[in-house]
């Protein structure tokens, strides 16, 4: 007799605790991964994707901050967010992934601050809920770059490249002429605003003028980062003739992927400055002012008149200008709210798969003309097999399983367009009912005259 009482228990024990898990496995989680591999050295920009997910769909986007973290420079590129997608004990969970590019200053232990990711989601499909997670504490480890203790390897890079130009030929100035140079660096996978300002030193007896630099990045054709570029422009005036040499610039860099310093440099210049030219004196007498001119009206009036016709003509263009686009906004507008723009979103939307945006879509086009409920015109115009694959979409609609398994709705596509077809063959033969209400004119008339026959 106990143990009759006592196997029923058990049973529901073990059942609450399964469904216990399933709910702990359906609740939104985080994770974090430290996509650069190998040693972390400083200086190195490193890539931290955050992930997260959860169950069913999201409903708004999760919203990754951009946290501070002492001894770092953190940045987030604009990359759009990349969509994933797991199962885990039979649970099905959307995720979104962003790249966070860290770059370390200074050699020790690292660990990502517990920020909150708030984001909204289907808990239960069609219902929103807000949901928050909170950031994975990664712990990653930085070392310091081989030789950089002196101070001279601050730049941490797959590649670094170095070119320089100037505006002109430096062995070809007169004194007082001005010499731009222009040096552009490019480092592989790094900010441009981490690479380090150069050094302009002008030579003994000139000047220099630093401009702002210029900053940007160097993406792939598909976008994807590649590395910073930094531009750096510098002006050298000479006002004595001679020749000077411009010192050259150098970069040391540390490349982590051979574990050894590189260097390059934009070379020294050799200018050579001549002699002005003396300006010409003479003992001519001065030239005389040139008369002035006499004030000539009809010039003045022609111009008035020119700039009047001008502005008219500016006037009755704009005015013709509004109507015209008055027009297009009426015909795009009446286009917009047209039968065949509203079906073609209903094939948009069998073509996309996504069941929510196909029911949207039917569900205006049948409201716009006219036929309510949908099923009484699928059964009069659709064959059978569309009406059962419309049934079947309508039933994934409300079922638990909808975001592990979502109906094809390409075989749907083909049979509304079909039905579409005998729709309209069927309704352009009925003839439209008269607007016109009013009887006919004089009713009496008729009978009047058959009368006196």
């Amino acid at each position: 007799m106990t143990l009759c009482i006592w196997r029923p228990l058990l049973w529901l024990v073990a059942l609450w605790l399964s469904l216990a898990n399933v709910a702990l496995a359906a609740d939104p989680f985080a994770r974090a991964t430290l996509a650069t591999k190998g040693t972390i050295y400083t200086g190195q920009q490193i890539e931290v994707d955050v992930d997260v997910f959860a169950p069913n769909y999201f409903l708004s986007p999760p919203q990754f901050p951009l946290f501070d973290l002492p001894g770092t420079v953190v940045t987030m590129p604009d990359d759009r967010g990349l969509n994933l997608n797991e199962t885990i004990n039979g649970v099905a969970f959307s995720g979104i992934r962003k790249t966070y590019i860290i770059t370390p200053q200074a050699a020790g232990d690292y660990v990502l601050p517990p920020v909150d990711i708030p984001f909204g989601y289907a808990a239960v499909p069609g219902e929103t809920a807000q949901g928050q997670v909170k950031m994975p504490m990664l712990r990653f480890t930085v070392t310091v770059v081989p030789g950089g203790a002196d101070g001279r390897l601050t730049v941490t890079s797959a590649k670094v490249t170095m070119t320089q130009t100037f505006d002109r030929d430096p062995a070809s100035l007169n004194a007082g002429d001005a010499l731009v140079r222009t040096i552009i660096v490019n480092a592989q996978g790094l900010a441009a605003m981490m690479i380090p300002e150069p050094s302009f030193d002008a030579p003994e007896g000139a000047q220099v003028y630093v401009h702002n630099p210029v900053l940007s990045e160097d993406r792939s054709d598909r976008g994807e980062f590649r590395g910073g570029i930094r531009k750096d422009t510098a002006t050298y005036v000479f006002a004595k003739a001679g020749e000077y040499t411009i010192p050259a610039i150098p970069l040391q860099w540390f490349d982590p992927a051979v574990g050894k310093a590189q260097s390059v440099d934009a070379p020294a210049a050799k200018v050579s400055v001549a002699a002005a030219p003396a300006n010409a004196t003479g003992l001519a007498p001065p030239s005389p002012s040139p008369e002035e001119a006499p004030f000539d009206w009809l010039w003045w009036i022609a111009a008035g008149l020119a700039v009047a016709t001008f502005a008219l003509v500016i006037q009755i263009a704009a005015v013709l200008a509004g109507r015209v686009q008055a027009w297009l906004d009426e015909v795009q507008a009446d286009r917009a709210q047209s039968e065949p723009t509203a079906f073609r979103r209903v094939d948009e939307g069998c073509r996309s798969g996504d069941a929510q945006r196909f029911e949207a879509a039917i569900d205006a086009w049948s409201r716009k003309t006219g036929n309510v409920p949908l099923t009484e015109w699928l059964e009069r115009f659709a064959d059978p097999g569309t009406n059962a694959a419309f049934a079947d979409h309508q039933q994934s609609l409300y079922r638990s399983t909808q975001a592990a398994q979502k109906p094809d709705l390409l075989p749907l596509r083909a049979g509304l367009t079909k039905a579409r077809r005998r729709w309209l063959e069927q309704t352009s033969d009925i003839e439209p009912a008269s607007d016109n209400g009013l009887p006919d004119l004089n009713p009496v008339f008729e009978t009047d005259v058959l009368n006196t026959r």
